[in-house]
């Protein structure tokens, strides 16, 4: 290409740019179809935000919700889980073998102490309390007729009619005979409670389980019949670790709940700690204790423990707002004379969307709660309190962005040109 036709194409496109410039300048861009919706407003004519803090406006104050640091309870509590078992609970076997004569109970049945439960078939035992009651009856007969002819005999003694060897006779014919009396009683005694052994009762009040036996069954020593277990209170047995041991007592209050029972929670105390630590696990074993009125709690069952450890009723609380986690840091930000702070503090307990405070704060001051994010430290902001409905400010005519033309003109110049290909 000749060095003149290179001179003339930079001319133009020179002069194209000098051109686009002076219309972009001008606004005359925003009057073009569909170009104008893509070319902003001239430097001069643009829209501050509310405020002033549009881009490139001045920033005033941010505006932040505080609160006061209050005082409050804060509960100190240790998770862990536990396994319910009942008060009392036993499985009831024989203690001879026998014949199932009677069943007493219903399976699920609640009984009291002392309730036959199962009864095996007597007749046997009752013939031997017959027997040993007609031996010992025996016995005293004979001992009544060795009595008589004792006394006869010691009469005529002392008149010198009898001897003295019949008195002796008869004397030892009546230690031989209440040795039998006795004996006779002894093996009735013995007789009822081998007698009692074959009927099984309740040993306390409760509630029975299923039964493995049946009527006219046999059943051997040591066979399963049923269980009994005392629900109207309960035992629930877990562990905390043993850096507790120091802070633990019985009385401690345990709240539990189960999956079993949305919504409900069931109070306790510690009733026992266990003097061993578990070396496996280095977890100490505790057993509460809680009424269990209408049974809902089931032996074997699995419940959340949550262990009081601590009442603190004064303790300095915040929001958990208020408060910026920086690494192993937390940070709030408190204000005194309109002015920002950034303090470093140490927390303890969180409980209820509240954060317990240790070190760095006092109750009565004031912290940043809602807006932490656009604070700094030293700025001034302007606070209100949290939860206030405060209305925005109005935003004043002058300021307010209008829609650009050519906004406006795009559908029209769109339609436009729809008109002119239909032509």
């Amino acid at each position: 290409m000749r060095v003149s036709g290179q001179l003339a194409v930079i001319a133009v496109l020179g002069a194209a740019g000098f051109g686009g410039w002076y219309a972009y300048k001008g606004g005359h861009l925003a009057n073009v179809p569909v170009i104008g919706a893509y070319v902003s407003q001239p430097a001069g004519q643009q829209a501050s935000a509310p405020g002033g803090r549009g881009r490139g406006g001045p920033t005033g104050p941010a505006t932040v919700d505080v609160d006061t640091v209050k005082t409050g309870r804060i509960v100190e509590t240790r998770e862990s889980v536990g396994t319910v078992r009942a008060y009392e609970s036993i499985t009831v076997t024989a203690k001879v073998a026998g014949i199932v004569g009677e069943i007493g109970f219903n399976e699920g049945q609640k009984v009291k102490a002392g309730d036959m439960l199962i009864q095996f078939d007597a007749a046997e035992r009752r013939a031997e309390i017959e027997q040993t009651i007609a031996e010992g009856g025996r016995a005293e007969a004979l001992r009544n007729e060795v009595a008589i002819k004792l006394d006869r005999a010691r009469a005529l003694s002392r008149t010198g009619a009898g001897t003295g060897a019949q008195v002796d006779d008869l004397t030892a014919q009546m230690k031989s005979l209440e040795g039998s009396i006795a004996s006779a009683r002894a093996q009735r005694k013995a007789a009822e409670a081998r007698l009692e052994d074959l009927i099984i009762r309740a040993p306390f009040d409760g509630r029975v389980g299923t039964r493995s036996v049946s009527l006219g069954a046999y059943v051997a020593p040591g066979t399963r019949i049923t269980s009994l277990d005392d629900l109207s209170k309960v035992r629930l047995d877990f562990a905390v670790p043993e850096n507790l041991l120091g802070r633990l007592k019985p009385g401690q209050t345990v709240n539990a709940t189960s999956a079993a029972y949305k919504g409900r929670t069931f109070k306790g105390s510690v009733s026992t700690i266990d003097p061993r630590v578990d070396q496996t696990t280095r977890t100490a074993r505790l057993t509460a204790g809680f009424d269990n009125p209408d049974e809902a709690l089931k032996p074997g069952m699995f419940l959340s423990v949550a262990l009081e450890v601590s009442n603190k009723e004064d303790a300095v609380v915040v929001p958990e707002e208020a408060v910026v986690s920086e690494g192993l840091r937390h940070i709030v930000y408190p204000i005194k004379d309109s002015k920002v702070e950034r303090r470093v503090i140490t927390i303890g307990q969180r409980q209820g969307g509240k954060v317990e405070v240790v070190d760095g704060l006092k109750a009565g001051e004031t912290i940043v709660v809602l807006g932490v994010q656009r604070v700094r430290p030293g700025a001034e902001v302007v606070a209100r309190p949290v939860g206030s409905a405060a209305p925005a400010a109005p935003v004043p005519a002058a300021n307010r962005e209008q829609p650009s033309r050519s906004s406006l003109n795009v559908p029209q110049a769109i339609g436009a040109a729809q008109a002119a290909e239909r032509k």
